[in-house]
């Protein structure tokens, strides 16, 4: 029996196109849609609002870009995979800002952070304790601060952890040594369990925190 070349290379061909389109597919079905650390980075950037409070589109250090203040008056790190809450975003002149953020971070933790900046509050020692008071009563439950003293600012910061579990984080207030005013920060994380139970790890979660509390500038 001779074999017809011109119908064998036809069906070769048809063959291996659809080997190759089955094994396409297969591959697809087969990668998981996975959060790339380019999209987490591209999240801050691809929402406007976000985007129009960076001071650069170019991470400042590795994971974080510079947020800086529409009051002009303060600039802190701001994680790429971070997304303000525009619509909820208040302002008054430079006297005043707040808004909400939630953060995704590359190993697809979340967190969100809460920021309020008042320049109408003297910083001496009624107007600490005032501010510390009203960063507890945000919270709600009690808190033991921590101080600590920069080159240019003052620092309070505290841990905190609700009693049903499914909330904690660090509260923390900083102000400039010099002037008035300051910045209120509260970085919480949440979970179904208790805190330990969360990820990331506790001292991780800490450390992110602390991050952001810490690179405050006036």
């Amino acid at each position: 029996m001779r074999l017809n070349l011109k119908r064998f290379t036809a069906l070769l061909i048809v063959t291996l196109s659809l080997t190759a389109c089955q094994s396409v597919n297969e591959q697809e079905e087969t990668q998981p849609e996975a959060t790339t650390e380019e999209q987490i980075k591209a999240r801050a950037l691809q929402d406007e609002f976000t985007r129009s409070m960076l001071k650069s589109a170019q991470e400042t250090e590795k994971g974080y870009y510079t947020l800086e203040s529409k009051t002009g008056v303060y600039e802190m790190l701001f994680p790429t995979g971070g997304e303000i809450d525009g619509i909820g975003y208040t302002r008054d002149g430079d006297n005043g800002e707040s808004f909400l953020v939630g953060l995704l971070y590359d190993d697809k933790a979340e967190a969100q952070l809460s920021i309020q900046y008042t320049k109408n509050l003297l910083n001496d020692e009624t107007g600490i304790e005032y501010a510390k008071e009203f960063l507890t009563n945000n919270i709600g439950e009690e808190m033991k601060f921590d101080r600590i003293d920069g080159k240019e600012k003052v620092t309070y910061v505290a841990p905190f952890t609700k009693k049903n579990g499914v909330l904690y984080g660090y509260g923390a207030y900083i102000h400039p040594k010099e002037g008035w005013g300051g910045v209120e920060i509260i970085y919480t994380g949440s979970c179904m369990d208790n805190p330990k139970s969360c990820g990331p790890e506790e001292e991780e979660f800490k450390k992110r925190a602390y991050k952001l509390i810490s690179s405050v500038k006036f």
